[in-house]
């Protein structure tokens, strides 16, 4: 039998998970986060590392798949954030093949952003927008064309994503310290949950090191939740961060001249779950700037996106819409 090992590898978590030749999981595990830019490669090659142990031991405990069973008979397809230049994936092949925990008989590199659109899209042309730590959207057309904005780190982009919004936020609650903005129920969440009393203990916590960018980016979830309690603040970054996020899906429908077409936008990441604040602001700005796109929950999650990409290189698999079928079987099961 062989199998395929997808990884979605962002900037707060990795996850694995382990498919047989008919696209049936066998096994899944999570890792640390494995974003090499932001965190460093030997960092980021033990978070790998990690996840694929977790869902090669998990595999058999729940299926009996052995080690043994998986030695040169496996694909490793990794999707991972910060991959995005030949030279990044030349130097993650090169750190991480050591550190596995087996050697498989593949090991391949895409960026988060094709994995996540593989399975948002069944491995069709579409276009894909992801937020969680970070933002970037990509597309592909009917001729195999690539085009990506966006998901240029948290320096010089990630506009839209947990993290722009994360520190929106802690911007907005220093500025109502000031004088300078106005009074939100951030103050009282953030403050809390970062277990401190007053706004200035935030300078130490962010420029010392211990606030780091994905705790900063999982403050984007108190934003939403007060959004949606009704705080005006928390509504305008929101509402700001869905326009930087349609701006981002709005280049690609350019540059891919589709604008004067119905399209679908499949929206995934952290930050974009259907009905809550950030996705119904997309569809409205979307309404005004896109009339004829749409923003629609994705097929599969990008770490079986990744399994989808990693089938063309298996010698003998089930026909596509059987691996499909049992693909979705397991994601159905694991939707909360």
């Amino acid at each position: 039998m062989k199998y395929i090992l997808g990884i979605d590898g962002g900037g707060s978590t990795t996850t694995a998970v382990l498919a047989d030749g008919t696209g049936k999981v066998v096994g899944a595990g999570q890792g640390g986060a494995s974003n090499y830019q932001t965190i460093g490669l030997e960092t980021a090659c033990d978070s790998l590392s990690a996840a694929i142990m977790a869902a090669i031991d998990d595999a058999g405990v729940n299926s009996s798949v052995t080690a043994s069973d998986l030695e040169a008979n496996l694909v490793i397809m990794l999707g991972l954030a910060g991959a995005d230049r030949p030279w990044d994936k030349a130097r993650l092949q090169a750190a991480l093949k050591p550190k596995l925990p087996i050697q498989p008989a593949q090991l391949l590199i895409e960026n988060d952003a094709r994995i996540a659109l593989a399975g948002a899209a069944g491995n069709r042309p579409g276009i894909i927008l992801i937020a969680g730590t970070g933002s970037i959207a990509l597309g592909i057309d009917q001729e195999g064309r690539q085009v990506r904005a966006g998901g240029w780190g948290p320096i010089l982009g990630d506009e839209g994503s947990g993290y722009s919004i994360g520190r929106a936020a802690l911007t907005a609650i220093l500025r109502e310290y000031d004088g300078r903005g106005r009074p939100t129920s951030l103050t009282k969440r953030v403050l809390s949950q970062l277990d401190i009393t007053n706004p200035e203990e935030l300078i130490p916590l962010v420029y010392q090191g211990p606030l780091k960018r994905p705790k900063i980016a999982r403050l984007a979830e108190v934003v939403l939740d007060e959004a949606s309690q009704g705080d005006p603040v928390s509504q305008y970054l929101i509402t700001t961060a869905a326009q930087e996020l349609v701006d981002i899906a709005g280049a690609v429908i350019k540059r891919l001249g589709w604008s004067c077409q119905p399209t679908t936008i499949a929206g995934t990441g952290g930050l974009l779950r259907p009905g809550n604040p950030i996705w119904k602001a997309i569809i409205q700005i979307l309404a005004q700037s896109y009339a004829q796109s749409s923003l629609v929950p994705p097929l599969l999650p990008p770490v079986l996106g990744a399994i989808l990409l990693g089938k063309a290189y298996l010698s003998k698999s089930s026909p596509h819409p059987d691996f499909m079928r049992n693909l979705r079987v397991y994601f159905q099961i694991q939707r909360p």
